[in-house]
C-alpha cells in the first residue's frame, strides 16, 4: 500500500510540475523545413536564432551608413516592446533578453556602436546617434481543426533615421510553433 500511495505521489508531483513549467511539447518550425521538439513559449533558442536573422538581413542590406569621417554608424537600441501573451517577471525578462541579444549582435558585428543613454550622462565627449532601432515581439494562438494550436511569435524591428524620422527599414521575424493538443492545458 505504501508502495503505491509513494508512486501515485511522485506521479501527480511531476505531472503538477510539469503543468506549471509551460514545458509542454511542441514541434517547431524552422524556414529549412526541419522540425525539433521544443517548448511553445519564445525559448532562449528562439531569441537566438530570430535575432541573428535580423541583424543578418540590416546588415546584409547595407542600410546603415557611416558619417563621413566616422568609423562606425552610432546606433541607439530602444527596449523591445513585449506584446505576447506572457505577463509579469517573465514578459520583461524576454524583452530585456531580445534587447541585449540585439545589442550584443550589431555591437559585436564590428559596423555600429551602440549608444547608450545612460552612460552618456557621464560623458565628456557628446556624440549624437545617427539612427533609431525599435522591436516588438508579439503572439498570436489560432486553434486548428484538430485541435492543435498554431502559435505565431513575430518579432518586428523598424530602423529609422533620427534626423528625418524616416523609416527605412523593417524586418518581421517569424518564429513558428505547432502545439499537439494532448499537452495543452
Amino acid at each position: 500500500m505504501n508502495i503505491l500511495r509513494t508512486t501515485l505521489t511522485v506521479t501527480l508531483a511531476a505531472s503538477f510540475a510539469i503543468g506549471l513549467s509551460g514545458c509542454a511539447t511542441t514541434t517547431r518550425r524552422y524556414a529549412a523545413g526541419e522540425t525539433r521538439q521544443t517548448v511553445s513559449g519564445f525559448a532562449e533558442e528562439d531569441i537566438n536564432d530570430t535575432v541573428s536573422r535580423a541583424i543578418q538581413s540590416i546588415c546584409s542590406q547595407d542600410r546603415i551608413k557611416v558619417q563621413p569621417g566616422a568609423n562606425r554608424a552610432v546606433l541607439v537600441v530602444e527596449d523591445v516592446t513585449n506584446d505576447t501573451l506572457s505577463r509579469g517577471r517573465d514578459a520583461g525578462a524576454l524583452a530585456e533578453a531580445l534587447g541585449q541579444s540585439i545589442r550584443e549582435e550589431l555591437t559585436n558585428g564590428g559596423k555600429v556602436v551602440v549608444y547608450n543613454k545612460e552612460a552618456a550622462a557621464y560623458a565628456t565627449v557628446r556624440i549624437e546617434p545617427q539612427y533609431v532601432l525599435k522591436g516588438r515581439l508579439t503572439q498570436r494562438n489560432l486553434r486548428q481543426d484538430d485541435g492543435d494550436l498554431q502559435i505565431e511569435y513575430n518579432l518586428n524591428l523598424t530602423l529609422i533615421d533620427i534626423q528625418t524620422g524616416l523609416e527605412f527599414w523593417q524586418k518581421r521575424v517569424h518564429v513558428g510553433k505547432l502545439a499537439d493538443k494532448r499537452n495543452l492545458m
